[in-house]
C-alpha cells in the first residue's frame, strides 16, 4: 500500500487518532466519524471535523479542542499513524519475501526488490525529519 495522501498534512485520519488519544475508551467509526472538506479539485482542503458523534457517555469535544490536542501531540500521533500504515504495508507484503527452493532466477530478482522495499519500510522511523518529513519508499512492480 502506498499512501495516497499527504503524510505531512493534518487529515481526518489524524483527527480520529487524536480523539482516540483523548478518549481511549471510544472507537473510531463506531463512536464517532471524522470527515474532511473536499475542494472542487477533489482534494482535501481546510481542517477536518467531527461529522458524527454517537457516544452517549462522553460529550462531543469541539473540533478546535481536538485540533489543539493534535497540535500539542503532533509528533507522537503522526509517528504512530505512519508506523501503523507501515506495519500494514509490511503485513501485506510478507508473502513476497519467501523464495521457493525451485524458483527461477527472475523470481529471485523480484524477491530481492521486495526485500529492499520491506527494509526501507522498516527504516522509515530512522529517516531524517521523521515523522514530519516521512518519505514512503517506492513499491516494486
Amino acid at each position: 500500500m502506498i499512501p495516497d495522501f499527504d503524510l505531512q498534512g493534518y487529515t481526518h485520519d489524524l483527527m480520529a487518532m487524536a480523539i482516540v488519544d483523548m478518549f481511549p475508551e471510544i472507537r473510531n467509526a463506531y463512536d464517532f466519524i471524522t470527515a474532511h472538506p473536499i475542494g472542487d479539485n477533489g482534494l482535501q482542503c481546510g481542517k477536518p471535523f467531527i461529522a458524527v458523534w454517537r457516544n452517549k457517555d462522553i460529550e462531543q469535544p469541539s473540533d478546535e479542542s481536538v485540533h489543539e490536542h493534535f497540535r500539542v501531540n503532533d509528533a507522537r500521533l503522526r509517528a504512530r499513524f505512519i508506523r501503523g500504515l507501515r506495519n500494514e504495508a509490511l503485513a501485506n507484503t510478507d508473502h513476497f519475501g519467501a523464495i521457493p527452493t525451485d524458483a527461477p532466477q527472475g523470481f529471485t530478482k523480484n524477491v530481492a526488490e521486495w526485500l529492499v522495499y520491506r527494509q526501507a519500510l522498516r527504516d522509515m522511523p530512522q529517516q531524517a525529519g521523521f515523522p514530519f518529513k516521512a518519505v514512503w519508499p517506492k513499491r516494486p512492480k
